[in-house]
């Protein structure tokens, strides 16, 4: 399963355990979920196993550019770094010029001539005392020079380090994004082929029936879970119950309760067009209670919230959090698009209390 996976090197922590049974129980759950009622088909599996495929592939190809985007800010701040060595270096060399050129002035006195002279003693000490500290100024000018030309080399090894990292990571996003646009046309296909075998009205109202249905029993057996598993409970200090943004920035399309000019079905969330990739996030604090694919939801990811309140968000592209997650209001959590099979690139987002679907304009503002 997607972000599903559990690690056994934590199995002896309590909290660890009771996470790892909440996903075990959801993997079962959401296998039995995808199958029931007889409608298995192999067309649907296909668009399952692909939809996963993708969002991992989506997934990957954005740690990528997040990489890339570190690289090239590191690789930014060595060649500032370098550009500010270069230039103490010139001062020095200026410096070390300068105390030469003086040394040279200073030595067209012969200094056993200055000592067997008849002149004041002490200002023959004042001399050599002068010569002294024009020799260690000198060594110290030498000194830093090379300072600055060793810490110059290693700032250039950096940059070349850098620099081949970003050739390596350019060249991998290039072979992600080719397999990425393999299994996007795959998936294209798929979706064409699930929207011919719906022959009439009659078999859309009743697959839809049947998603309605699958939400319901999953917000039940999560609820179930969760009550089993304190581990994976909200954290503690809650957000303010109203004035939320919404999970998206996109056009409203379906509201809560509007008809699905389909049978009698109506709507139990809203659906937000937005372009594909576009970033979802958690409209309030709480931990995530689900991430996988659901036949006719695609990816979705379900947030606790407390107090038998969750929020859903359904037919993304690909999911960034897993099972156990906290998240903070705001924390992007998801990427808009159409797995699912939506009428369109979006996101579907219901607000759920006590697992009744209610108007999620109730808690967000548009």
């Amino acid at each position: 399963m997607l972000l599903l996976v559990c690690s056994t090197a934590s199995a002896a922590n309590p909290d660890e355990e009771k996470l790892h049974a909440l996903r075990t129980r959801i993997d079962a759950v959401q296998a039995e979920l995808n199958e029931t009622r007889g409608e298995r088909n192999e067309a649907r599996t296909q668009l399952r196993d692909t939809e996963r495929r993708l969002g991992r592939q989506f997934k990957s190809l954005r740690d990528t550019e997040a990489q890339q985007k570190s690289a090239g800010t590191r690789l930014t701040a060595l060649q500032s770094a370098r550009s500010r060595r270069r230039a103490e270096l010139g001062t020095r060399r200026h410096d070390l010029e300068q105390a030469l050129r003086a040394a040279y002035l200073l030595g067209q006195r012969d200094t056993l001539k200055l000592l067997l002279s008849q002149d004041d003693p002490a200002r023959v000490s004042r001399a050599f005392a002068y010569y002294g500290y024009l020799t260690q100024a000198r060594a110290a000018r030498i000194e830093g020079l090379e300072s600055t030309l060793r810490r110059i080399d290693i700032l250039e090894q950096q940059i070349s380090e850098r620099v081949a990292e970003l050739a390596t990571l350019h060249a991998h996003q290039f072979e992600q994004k080719k397999t990425l646009n393999t299994t996007r046309a795959e998936h294209r296909t798929l979706l064409t082929l699930l929207n011919k075998q719906l022959r009439d009205r009659s078999q859309e109202v009743e697959r839809l029936k049947h998603d309605e249905d699958r939400m319901a029993r999953l917000v039940r057996e999560i609820r179930a879970a969760l009550d089993a598993s304190p581990a994976v409970s909200p954290p503690a200090g809650g957000a303010p119950t109203q004035g939320w943004r919404l999970p998206v920035q996109g056009r409203v399309v379906a509201r809560f309760g509007d008809p699905k000019q389909v049978g009698d079905l109506r709507w139990r969330g809203l659906f937000l067009a937005a372009p594909e990739g576009q970033a979802v996030k958690a409209v309030s604090r709480g931990r995530v209670a689900y991430a996988d694919w659901l036949r006719g939801f695609g990816l979705l990811l379900v947030l606790d919230h407390g107090d038998g309140l969750m929020s859903l968000y359904g037919h993304n592209q690909s999911l960034y959090k897993g099972i156990g997650d906290p998240v903070e209001a705001g924390e992007t959590v998801a990427a808009s698009g159409n797995t699912g099979g939506p009428p369109q690139p979006g996101l579907y987002f219901e607000m759920r209390a006590h697992g009744e679907p209610r108007n999620p304009l109730d808690w967000c503002k548009l």
